[in-house]
């Protein structure tokens, strides 16, 4: 009895730490996803002709929505982006690579968004559009843990390629181009492309607070389940001496 006593313990203690340490981790991610939409809503706010600055030799990800401008031409090679929804509607984004002056790799440039089309097994073509002004867009970086329909980040096939995921090394390794490891939104004040909307289409901080509070609650009715159970059995105990 007194070894499944010490086990039962152990098993709660872990289990109330494990939902105490999910509701940090959903803190976190509201403190996350804050950011990416006050980012979003600054740069919204900001932008105008003037504020697109040359895009930079070496972004960071501090600087992510900048708006930025970019000179260059567009690769033959171009990448449709999967499972994007679009007003209710499952497609593809376009990722144009951007041939860019002065820089050795190809810039990804998200183009807008394409319908996936009665046959999943045949891949849309479009003409990318030929740049006799610089590119406006916004700066962004991909997230590394987006969703994957697929197990393969690129499939098998030719021209155009459909990946599950932007992952620059992934897809630089399999199409032994070099791609950037960063992603240009084109603007939608330009007259090209396909619809684009680059608000963050995220879960948004109030829900990810919303269950960090229920993994607080589970753990703390976990741990007055426990009491109660303690007490009931040191109760027993002290009857039956």
């Amino acid at each position: 009895m007194r070894w499944g006593s010490i086990i039962a313990t152990a098993l709660t203690v872990l289990a109330i730490a494990i939902m105490v340490k999910l509701g940090f981790w959903q803190l976190d991610r509201a403190v996350e996803k804050q950011l990416l939409f006050d980012d979003f809503t600054q740069a919204q706010t900001a932008a105008n002709d003037a504020s697109y600055q040359p895009l930079p030799q070496q972004p960071t990800t501090a600087q992510r929505f900048k708006p930025v401008a970019v000179n260059g031409q567009f690769h033959s090679t171009y990448l449709l982006l999967d499972n994007q929804i679009h007003q209710g509607q499952v497609g593809y984004q376009v990722i144009g690579l951007l041939d860019a002056e002065d820089r050795e790799a190809l810039v990804p440039v998200n183009l807008g968004w394409i319908p996936v089309g009665d046959d999943r097994t045949l891949l849309p073509t479009v003409d990318l559009p030929e740049l006799d002004e610089p590119l406006r867009g916004w700066l962004y970086f991909p997230a590394e843990d987006a969703f994957m329909l697929g197990d393969q980040v690129i499939e098998p096939g030719l021209n155009p390629y459909r990946i599950q995921q932007l992952n620059a090394a992934a897809i630089s390794d399999a199409l032994a181009l070099p791609i950037a490891d960063y992603v240009v939104l084109l603007s939608e004040q330009e007259n090209y492309g396909w619809p684009r909307q680059w608000e963050p289409q995220v879960m948004s901080p109030a829900k990810h607070q919303a269950y960090a509070l229920q993994w607080f609650s589970l753990a703390f009715a976990a741990f007055v389940v426990f009491l109660l159970v303690r007490r009931s059995i040191t109760k027993t105990k002290k009857e039956c001496a």
